[in-house]
């Protein structure tokens, strides 16, 4: 993940504060180089204020050749930076006043972010990354060279001395902290996104997309160990008389009572999902291959036999159940064609029938 590369350049940058040997020059150029892996920028440079100018002290990427170039501080955007004391971001110099055009089209800026170095409550310089895209940083690359210049900028105007690593060491790790816990945070995200994208909302199952990320894994499996599973397609008979008998709300109980009951039977071995209003699908491992693929398909059957218990009425229901046998060569697309094609043809002669391929069983 980006979080956890972040992390580990971050780490980097500590320890490399621990072997510079007390070498601020050093030191500034570690930062830079970093600064281009952490926000994938094309350069970066550490400015300090000399006057009534901003020299580039450190450089990194395409900036290498501009090390030591002087630039007014009124009209660029790092002296802006260092006089307002603020982040500066501009998502394309050549539509913006605040630049200096010549000196962004000489050094391949199309956008830049500038960010204050403070010593105590001065602005000393700016940590600066340029892109030769417009737009090219986003509000997390901004966050992370406002961390590193906290803890970089008041080491800027004096030599380091131990007492001061300490200190800044001490920083670094509430400035993991924070990274750890942020990585954590977004991670969450990722996962109830993925929530989201695969899950359906009504029964908690996969949805289809869950369900398809899911048996392509099985399908490899299966070429690979040589194992076999069955594919297994089910609808609620007269599912559309149930909602217009009893409302929609009591039809939405009903497919919730119908995956439950399908959950009971696959355990946690088998894929289950809802891939349309009143059709599921159920993918399970077959030890004993066709005999298998029936008594599965029969146990679906089976949890149809008592009535679900709705809002208080006993509401008697009945599904149809078109299975197939996975074998070496077969798609996913396959699979799935398959078993609704006998899923169809069950349900074309009654209720809880069960059909393989183009066979009637029962």
């Amino acid at each position: 993940m980006l979080e956890n590369r972040r992390l580990k350049i971050i780490t980097e940058v500590q320890q490399q504060m621990l072997l510079s040997n007390f070498d601020l020059k050093l030191f500034m150029h570690t930062i830079c180089d970093r600064m281009c892996l952490l926000t994938e920028a094309d350069g970066s440079t550490i400015e300090m204020l000399a006057g009534d100018e901003m020299v580039y002290a450190a450089v990194s990427g395409t900036l290498q050749p501009h090390l030591g170039i002087r630039l007014n501080k009124n009209g660029s955007l790092s002296g802006l930076c260092v006089m307002e004391k603020t982040i500066l971001y501009s998502p394309d110099t050549q539509q913006d006043d605040r630049v200096n055009k010549e000196a962004t089209r000489k050094v391949g800026a199309r956008s830049m972010v500038c960010v204050p170095l403070f010593e105590s409550n001065n602005a000393v310089g700016v940590l600066k990354v340029i892109s030769k895209r417009p737009n090219a940083f986003s509000n997390r690359d901004i966050e992370t060279l406002q961390l590193l210049s906290l803890a970089l900028g008041s080491e800027l105007g004096k030599q380091i001395n131990y007492d001061d690593k300490i200190r800044i060491l001490n920083d670094y790790e509430q400035l993991l902290i924070q990274l750890r816990a942020e990585i954590a945070r977004r991670e969450k995200l990722e996962r109830e996104l993925i929530q989201l994208t695969e899950r359906d909302i009504l029964t908690g199952l996969l949805n289809r997309r869950g369900f398809s990320a899911r048996i392509q894994d099985w399908v490899k499996r299966a070429g690979q160990e040589e194992e076999l599973f069955g594919v297994f397609y089910l609808d609620l008979n007269k599912f559309k008389q149930c909602n217009d008998t009893y409302g929609h709300e009591a039809g939405d109980l009903v497919l919730v009572e119908f995956a439950n009951r399908i959950k009971k039977v696959m355990h946690e071995s088998g894929l289950v999902a809802r891939v349309g209003g009143d059709e599921f699908v159920v993918a399970a491992w077959l030890p004993n291959g066709r005999d298998s693929l029936i008594h599965v398909a029969q146990q679906l059957i089976a949890q149809m036999e008592s009535p679900m218990p709705i809002k208080g009425l006993q509401i008697p229901m009945a599904t149809s159940v078109g299975c197939t046998l996975w074998t070496a060569g077969i798609t996913e697309l396959e699979l799935m064609r398959a078993a609704d094609q006998a899923m169809y043809l069950a349900k074309a002669n009654g209720a809880n029938r069960i059909a393989v391929n183009g066979e009637l069983i029962g």
